[in-house]
Parts: structure tokens; sequence; C-alpha cells
């Protein structure tokens, strides 16, 4: 029976950093404005367009940044290249974009008054701390090692570590 996805082993390094880095970046930005969201701004809905525009705008400069980038030294100019290139970057930056999913659905759910502002704000803060802190397990894992504690306890210190960055980003420019 074919495999729907590929081993760890068997995928490009230097793809799997690309989108580990932008899996970490997009949910370190997205956890900054989920900080920012208060009650009101759940209650009126605007916390969701909120973490969207975050995770949208923030994977458009991505890709933008890795365009710019790719642009250097020498390379492939065939119209084939350029769109694999284009494909590629845009494709490694998909975690950007899908890290404010939850945290809108959550602040969706809560607007439509399903759930009380308070809960959805704590449950997204949470799971986008969760999601940062499986990195060190995700980071084995992808490197063709068995997950193992010290592995948990390096994503629990990166996202501690991305709370407080976080945090500082709202305390600082808000």
């Amino acid at each position: 029976m074919p495999r729907s996805r590929p081993a760890p082993g068997d995928l490009d390094v230097e793809h799997v950093r690309d989108r580990l880095s932008s899996y970490v970046y997009g949910n370190i930005t997205v956890l900054a404005a989920a900080i920012a969201v208060d009650p009101d701004a759940i209650r009126h809905g605007s916390a969701v367009w909120a973490v969207l525009a975050t995770a949208v705008l923030t994977y458009a400069a991505h890709v933008l940044s890795h365009l710019v980038a790719h642009g250097v030294g020498e390379q492939d100019t065939s119209d084939d290249a350029r769109r694999e290139s284009f494909a590629t970057i845009a494709r490694n930056a998909n975690p950007i974009a899908t890290s404010g999913l939850i945290p809108a659905v959550l602040y969706a759910v809560a607007w439509a008054g399903w759930v009380p502002e308070q809960w959805a704000q704590t449950a997204a803060l949470v799971i986008l701390v969760v999601r940062i802190g499986l990195v060190g397990v995700f980071m084995q894992r992808f490197s063709g090692r068995k997950p193992t504690f010290l592995g948990l306890w390096g994503g629990i210190v990166l996202a501690a570590v991305a709370f407080v960055i976080g945090l500082a980003k709202v305390v600082l420019t808000h």
C-alpha cells in the first residue's frame, strides 16, 4: 500500500527547515496578535479578522521576501524554474498562513455566542503555545531520530521564549 506522506528521511532538509521556520514564525506572530485581543474584540468579531489578517499578511511578506532573496546569485531563469521556485516558496510558507486558523475559529465561535470570550481567548493562547512547544519533537522526528524527553523539554523552552516575545511585542507596540 503506498504511503500518503513521505517518510521523514525522504524529505529535503532545506524544505523541512524552511517549513519549520515558517511554522515557528507564523505561530509566534499569531500568538502576539492573540495576546493583544481583548474580550470586546472577540465579542464584536474584530478578533477573527485580526488573527486572520496577521497570518495572511505575514505569509505574503514572507513569500515576497523569499522571492527577493532568491534573486541573488546565479539561477535558472527558465519559466519552469521560476514557477517551481515560486511554488516551493509559497508551499514552504503555508504554516504561516495556517497558524491563524484555529484562533480565528475559536474567536468566531465566541463571537457567535456559543462559548465565553475568555474561554476562546485562553484556548487560542494555549493551542498556539502547545503548537510551538511541539517543535522540539518535530525537529527530532524530521531529523530521523526518535522523539525524546529532551526534545519535548526543548520545545517547552521554545514555547516559553515565544510567549515572552509575543508578550513583549504587544507591550512595546500597542
